[in-house]
């Protein structure tokens, strides 16, 4: 059996695509036998503790002193603490904080294996308003800063035995990375109910009338949140609920101030899972995904599970999860218009809803968590010495 260490960015109480991988994976892996210990970070002051896992979970604060040396700081951390749990394992499986981890890995000689969900370089270069370009259009993109950090974040893919990827799309993203197309495995994310009973959460009374929107994830610029406002707006009486944080929150709620309609968008902040599973079982009437970009969404996933209408936009490997007009509402990206009509469609229309609704969850088949486990099992097994 294996000493595997996971590394991950951002962990509940975080809401994310790794934030719900990577607890899920650990426990998976330590109930087949595995010895897995995870390194996250975490704000210091919101604790969030994990209870009756099989796994050893250890956390390091993020810095929050200027905001320009924040992430060095935070990628220092991570190095000291990662360094030393890897010192006694046998492979370091990477989900985030990609170059301490290749630096460990090649000053320990411990294999890695990288999961990509995305890119990062981009992520990072479209939140600071370096870009406006698509992950697409980004890659021939170039400048000193942008050089610099696709460094700091493609360079455990290129130097990993293996990598993961949740998409299609995304194996051809890493290509572009400069890694070899036998290196890369697509593994299909899988769906993943919370095994702890369902905890409600209050929303205040007036937001159970009307159309009922959600949208979950975290708050940064290519979700394109103002956009979903702006549309679950132009429909009378619809109620839209975000959940998450993120550096963008600021702004949409001086969006929402400034339309002056506070009464009919409500912000959880973060929430548990349970929570969110909660909301998606008994307060949602469709969920918005209106990405730029997406490696294969989990959150999409989520939705379906519970018979949740989705509409979402046409990219990345979200179009591998949804089939437009047979599970789910695919519309363009940036095109608010296209999104409006899609919602407009299904308020009216509460036979869609379900159509899709049922269609989608369906085909959750094709991600189930059975395949997902044993495929990364194998590719960690493969990989180490």
């Amino acid at each position: 059996m294996l000493k595997i260490l996971i590394t991950v960015g951002i962990f509940p109480p975080d809401i994310g695509g790794p934030a719900t991988y990577v607890p899920f994976i650990a426990e998976a892996l330590a109930s087949r036998g595995h010895q897995v210990t995870v390194v996250a970070p975490q704000d210091s002051h919101d604790v969030h503790p994990i209870d009756a896992v099989g796994y050893r979970l250890v956390r390091f604060n993020r810095p929050r002193i200027l905001r320009y040396i924040n992430y060095f700081i935070e990628q220092f951390r991570a190095f000291v603490t990662i360094f030393n749990e890897a010192r006694s394992r046998d492979i370091i499986y990477v989900n985030g904080f990609e170059f301490p981890s290749a630096i460990v890995g090649w000053f320990l000689r411990k294999p890695l294996v990288t999961k990509a969900v995305g890119d990062g370089a981009w992520e990072l270069a479209y939140s600071r308003g370096w870009t406006t370009l698509s992950l697409d259009d980004f890659r021939s993109f170039n400048s000193y800063r942008v050089s610099l950090f696709r460094f700091l974040r493609y360079c455990s893919a290129r130097s990993s035995i293996a990598v993961i990827t949740p998409s299609q799309y995304l194996k051809d993203v890493v290509v572009g990375w400069g890694v070899d197309r036998a290196r890369i495995k697509v593994i299909y994310n899988a769906f993943f109910q919370e095994k702890n009973a369902q905890h409600g959460i209050e929303i205040p009374e007036p937001f159970w009338d009307g159309f009922r929107v959600i949208s979950i994830g975290r708050i940064v610029a290519h979700k394109r949140l103002h956009q979903v406002v702006a549309a679950v707006m132009g429909i009378p009486n619809a109620k839209l609920v975000l959940v998450g944080d993120g550096p963008l929150r600021y702004i949409i709620e001086q969006q929402v101030k400034a339309l002056n309609v506070a009464d009919r968008v409500y912000f959880t902040g973060k929430i548990s899972k349970a929570q969110v599973d909660y909301l998606l079982d008994h307060y949602a009437q469709a969920f918005v995904l209106n990405s730029t970009y997406e490696g294969l969404p989990h959150v999409v996933l989520e939705a379906a599970s519970h018979h949740v209408p989705v509409v979402a936009t046409a990219v990345g490997g979200t179009v591998e999860v949804i089939e437009h007009e047979k599970s789910g509402l695919l519309v363009q990206p940036e095109c608010p218009s296209e999104l409006l009509l899609a919602l407009l469609r299904l308020q009216g229309n509460p036979n869609l809803r379900k159509n899709l609704a049922e269609a989608a969850y369906k085909n959750l088949i094709n991600f189930s968590v059975e395949r997902m486990v044993d495929e990364t099992e194998q590719v960690l097994l493969d990989a180490s010495p």
